[in-house]
């Protein structure tokens, strides 16, 4: 048997989670969802991934959590306790992050190869946005019209996220752009408020997703 990890959060939760056995915590109250799988060499079926997000989602409903993508397994408790003990410092700092936000997710489709878009006004916010590219390499592979979209996007959602995260895919339709922002909880229904008036243009078509667990602003553990 193995341990397969949901997500890390601090301990102060009563109840139990849905579809979770067990919970290994921590000396200093860190503490890590977990389950008993047997055969890991198998794909898993749709029902197991469901469950496995239902215990993420359920922890995500009361407090800050560290969700963690499907796969990640540990051979015993031992091993979990030293993992939440070399990396405690660490993971205690993305809580805090974490705390209060949720992820809301954007995503465009342009259908074939994406068309000329727009020009972005001349604003300070976008200027600094472009600047932040830049700097850091954020745009990634994204094309130039993606990124100014982007940037437009970020600047009509200001003061509505605390991060955001961008990425651009191959779609049998054409090109997706998905935008990820880290929402405060208490500011869900300005951002939805928010979305509608953005026109994408040359064709696109805009989808909101969210709330979910940050899964776009963490990282695997170790």
């Amino acid at each position: 048997m193995k341990y397969l990890l949901h997500g890390i959060f601090q301990q102060d939760l009563d109840g139990a989670f849905p579809a979770a056995e067990t919970c290994v915590v921590a000396p200093d109250g860190l503490a890590a969802a977990v389950s008993l799988v047997e055969d890991t060499s198998l794909a898993p079926s749709v029902a197991s991934l469901l469950d496995y997000e239902k215990v993420i989602e359920a922890i995500h409903a009361r407090q800050a959590v560290i969700p963690l993508r499907y796969g990640c397994l540990m051979e015993s408790r031992s091993a979990i306790l030293r993992l939440l003990e070399n990396h405690g410092q660490e993971y205690r700092a993305l809580l805090g992050r974490l705390r209060g936000n949720t992820e809301m997710g954007i995503r465009i489709l342009w259908p074939g190869r994406p068309g000329a878009l727009p020009e972005s006004p001349s604003s300070p916010g976008s200027r600094y946005l472009a600047s932040l590219r830049s700097r850091y390499g954020c745009a990634g592979s994204l094309a130039p019209e993606e990124a100014r979209l982007a940037d437009q996007i970020a600047v009509r959602l200001a003061g509505l996220y605390t991060e955001q995260q961008r990425e651009v895919s191959a779609s049998g339709r054409g090109r997706l752009l998905s935008l990820y922002f880290l929402t405060p909880k208490a500011g869900l229904e300005r951002f939805r408020h928010m979305v509608p008036s953005i026109c994408p243009g040359s064709g696109a078509k805009l989808l909101l997703s969210g709330p979910w667990p940050p899964y776009n602003f963490v990282v695997s553990p170790g």
